[in-house]
């Protein structure tokens, strides 16, 4: 048990090996179950408890960490998951829509986490539980939102959405560039190694790779409100024709 708490690393995952995979699958499986039994939440008197589960579960994965980020770092050195983990937390807990609207574009993140993850502790820490669990949450987080508050992001929170993160960017960049230390936002240094190659090229050919790919999965992010608006549209004019 000293072992599972402990900050030694023990079996790390391997990249795509069957533990990742498993991870993968229950990740999409979760949002799966969570996207079809939200709806049943919604009005009802136990939602609150429901809702504060979900928080709970941010607190028990994500505490470690904010701790150090509020001892030891700056809130210009926090990560995307980080921004999008306590900006939902905070939209879910006290039912803000307006945050919702902003921080659920950067839920993106959460799945290139679990593609590409960079830790070294596996499932047998506690720290590889914390960490896995922590990105999850992003992604129940978002789909709680919109499927039982009926929070709703529009393309002009979308671009909201694109300009606070390029105003954080801007900060966080100038933070390491200017003091050093971690490159939070990979500005610097790519997220993955095959990545690599681009700063090779050029920095700022990095960059822009690095922006493009970013623009193009938070619109991404959209696809989902988009489509369920679209089936929710078709029923309706079904509808209308019949009557």
């Amino acid at each position: 048990m000293q072992e599972f708490f402990s900050n030694q690393v023990g079996e790390s995952i391997e990249w795509f090996g069957k533990v990742h995979i498993f991870l993968i699958l229950g990740f999409i499986l979760s949002l799966v179950l969570l996207w079809g039994l939200a709806p049943r939440f919604k009005n009802k008197k136990y939602e609150i408890i429901v809702r504060f589960i979900f928080i709970g579960l941010v607190v028990l994965f994500e505490w470690k960490v904010f701790e150090n980020r509020l001892l030891n770092g700056s809130i210009f050195r926090i990560p995307l998951c980080g921004i999008a983990l306590y900006g939902l937390t905070y939209s879910i807990a006290f039912k803000k829509e307006k945050v919702f609207k902003i921080m659920y574009f950067y839920a993106f993140g959460t799945i290139l986490t679990f593609l590409f993850f960079d830790t070294l502790f596996g499932l047998d820490r506690w720290s590889g539980w914390t960490y896995f669990g922590a990105h999850a949450a992003i992604g129940w987080l978002a789909v709680y939102g919109y499927r039982v508050f009926n929070f709703t992001p529009l393309k002009s929170d979308l671009k909201k959405s694109m300009l606070f993160l390029a105003g954080y960017a801007f900060i966080s960049g100038f933070a390491t560039y200017k003091y050093g230390g971690s490159d939070e936002l990979f500005l610097r240094n790519p997220p993955v190694e095959f990545m690599r190659f681009l700063i090779d090229i050029h920095q700022i050919v990095y960059l822009v790779v690095l922006i493009s790919l970013a623009a193009l999965l938070m619109y991404l992010m959209y696809l989902p409100i988009y489509l369920t608006k679209k089936v929710k549209n078709k029923k309706f004019m079904m509808e209308c024709s019949v009557n």
